[in-house]
């Protein structure tokens, strides 16, 4: 049934008949509305309203007959086998179950002996919750199965261990940045919902409960109301979740979370419903209190018709611009709410970056600055640790050989690090760039347009596999750097195996990427690596950032293996360093042989001499009557050249 569009003056005309109504006894509102109301489909709208809540009673909260319901432990319902009773509801019966098959806990809704009689609502119940299994998100309670027993339908949806959001409500205040975080992940489920064409129609503190990990989930997707529910359409106007309509004032839902549109049962329940019962719950989460206390849906027509107050009104602890977000969601006219539930989320995210990452405390941002300052020198000495540790080994030197001030790992890491820096700024400075002037592009209407659409598209599409939760967004970034770093390795595979070789004993052809004529891609390589550090450095502060605003626990095992990653590829990275720059030592004449003093102790030199057979690494005196010093210094390496003159190494 297609109603007329709800307006201001629509309204306005309804409260002042409803409030005078309501002090009437029941059997005379009827004629008094008819007569005070000119337009008549309102006035079949509004008697239909004050009928259906007559007296004060919700008909979604008539009680189930506890005994038509009941199930005793151990009963099987299909392949489930009945644990517990969870809790009732105005639609039936909850109850914990266990699936012998994966052995895992679920919960099975029962719908009351009464409504799964009819076979046209059992068939829209089945309907209503096949339409919900659909909607795969980690903010959503997954519906494994549908299935009958005893002529009535069970909903078997996963089990969420933990409390309610109306039970936190109850025992403490959430915090502004916590109110934001679970606000984000609901909005984020209910984009993952509407884009599968499923309204929730009945979201609510009690039917969000929190992971043992703190994450939000949504309950109920569609099943809680099936049995009642209007024909649903999208806010574009195409058919979303289709049964047969209910009469106008009869839809589900709870009064004190409605929209509009649902109390007065004027026009198609769609996500902008949605929107309004989220936020009806921010308002909730924000101030400890609802924007109305009124709970029969006549009172609520007038309360809202008066006018919603703002958050940061009712309690001046909300920022204004959260309090502008919620005002955003409870608007009275359809048109002027957050048209999906992907616009609210992206103003909830700029909410966040605004109030929880723009204010934090300067001690803490004084005390981050002083730990890293604090590293920054040990980090340094420990990659050239690192870089001395790996010229050693390719080179063969220990003992006396390998002994270096200590002063000269500091030097050797800053040497190390600079290309690396220089570079990853680069990138950064040029990646700034381009964002700029795609901000000005998109000061173009065309643009603008096109690139909030795309927007939307990946915040739609990150929500639906999850990237909004961290354990899943540093898993994904693992995955892909992983791949990457295989790819990497089979491309410079030789290269690799020549510095990871011992000089004193491979053979030339190993050897030969190591020639100074293979400056390119010694330098891709280090360029790619840097690369690759960069991204996964800019995917752990995302996945740091994104468990300190949602405050999720999950997601530590994540950042460590990011970290690690890291860690190996700046290892990667930096070992060869010297191998692949700083190879260039004194040139001599050893009993006419080509060779080169690699080491220098208090009475012994090293030599390495490229053109003899393996060993190559001779430790001789330095009063060696056979050595003669010709002052030359060149790369040790020069030899693998293809253009070089000198002997060949064999």
């Amino acid at each position: 049934m297609h109603a007329l569009p709800m307006n201001l003056e629509a309204w306005e005309q309804a409260k002042d008949v409803i409030t005078e109504a309501l002090k009437r006894v029941p059997s005379e509102r009827e004629k008094f509305v008819r007569e005070r109301c000119g337009d008549s489909t309102l006035a079949g709208e509004i008697i239909t309203l004050l009928d259906a809540y007559k007296d004060g009673v919700d008909f979604l909260a008539d009680p189930p007959d506890e005994e038509e319901d009941q199930l005793e432990p151990g009963t099987r319902v299909g392949p489930y086998v009945i644990i517990d009773s969870i809790g009732r509801g105005g639609m039936g019966h909850v109850f914990l179950g266990s699936d012998p098959r994966l052995r895992r806990k679920v919960a099975l809704k029962c719908v009351i002996r009464s409504l799964a009689g009819s076979g046209e609502r059992r068939l829209r119940i089945l309907h209503e919750a096949r339409a919900a299994a659909s909607v795969m998100h980690p903010n959503v309670a997954t519906i494994h199965d549908v299935v009958e027993h005893d002529n009535r339908a069970f909903i078997v949806m996963e089990y969420v261990e933990g409390e309610s959001l109306a039970s936190r409500l109850k025992r403490e205040r959430m915090p502004i940045d916590r109110v934001i975080a679970v606000g984000r992940q609901l909005a984020s489920a209910l984009s993952a919902a509407h884009a599968k064409h499923v309204v929730h129609r009945d979201l609510k503190p009690g039917n969000v409960h929190f992971t043992t990990d703190g994450a939000a989930k949504i309950l109920d997707f569609g099943i809680a109301n099936a049995p009642r529910m209007a024909t649903t359409v999208a806010a574009s106007g195409r058919k979303m979740n289709t049964s047969l309509p209910t009469r106008a004032g009869q839809q589900p839902g709870t009064p004190s979370y409605m929209s509009p549109q649902q109390l007065m049962g004027r026009g198609m329940v769609d996500e902008r419903s949605d929107v309004y019962s989220l936020g009806v719950v921010l308002f909730e989460m924000a101030t400890d209190r609802r924007p109305h206390h009124e709970t029969t849906a006549a009172e609520l027509v007038v309360a809202i018709s008066n006018g919603t107050p703002r958050a940061d009104e009712v309690d001046s602890r909300v920022p204004g611009a959260l309090a502008d977000v919620i005002d955003k969601a409870l608007a009275l006219e359809i048109d002027k709410r957050y048209q999906t539930a992907a616009e609210l989320a992206s103003a909830l995210e700029s909410v966040e970056r605004e109030v929880i990452v723009g204010h934090e405390p300067i001690v803490l941002k004084a005390a981050r600055v002083v730990i890293a300052m604090a590293l920054l020198p040990v980090i340094v000495a420990l990659i050239g640790l690192a870089t001395t540790m790996g010229f050693n080994l390719t080179f063969g030197l220990t003992g006396p050989f390998a002994q270096e001030p200590l002063p000269m790992y500091f030097v050797w890491g800053l040497k190390a690090l600079f290309g690396s820096v220089f570079f990853m700024t680069l990138g950064v400075l040029i990646i700034l760039a381009l964002r700029v002037i795609l901000r000005f592009l998109e000061a173009v209407p065309a643009v603008g347009r096109t690139m909030k659409r795309v927007r939307q598209s990946l915040r739609s599409f990150a929500a639906s596999v999850g990237l909004n939760r961290p354990s899943m967004l540093a898993q994904t970034i693992t995955v892909a750097a992983l791949i990457a770093l295989s790819v990497f390795i089979w491309v410079h595979q030789p290269l690799i195996l020549s510095w990871g070789s011992f000089i004193n004993t491979r053979s030339a052809d190993v050897l030969r990427p190591l020639a100074p004529a293979n400056v390119r891609e010694k330098t891709w390589y280090r360029l790619e690596l840097d690369a690759i550090v960069l991204g996964l450095a800019y995917g752990l502060m995302k996945v740091a950032q994104m468990r300190r605003r949602t405050r999720i626990r999950e997601g530590r095992a994540g950042m460590a293996m990011l970290a690690s990653l890291i860690a190996i590829v700046v290892l990667l990275n930096e070992w060869p360093y010297r191998v692949f720059y700083h190879s260039e030592f004194e040139r001599v004449d050893y009993g006419g042989d080509q060779c080169y003093i690699i080491g220098d102790s208090v009475d012994q030199y090293l030599l390495f001499c490229p053109t003899d057979q393996p060993p190559r690494n001779h430790a001789i005196a330095h009063a060696d009557p056979k050595v003669h010093r010709l002052g030359i210094i060149e790369n040790v390496f020069k030899v693998l050249d293809p253009d070089s003159s000198t002997q060949r190494l064999p």
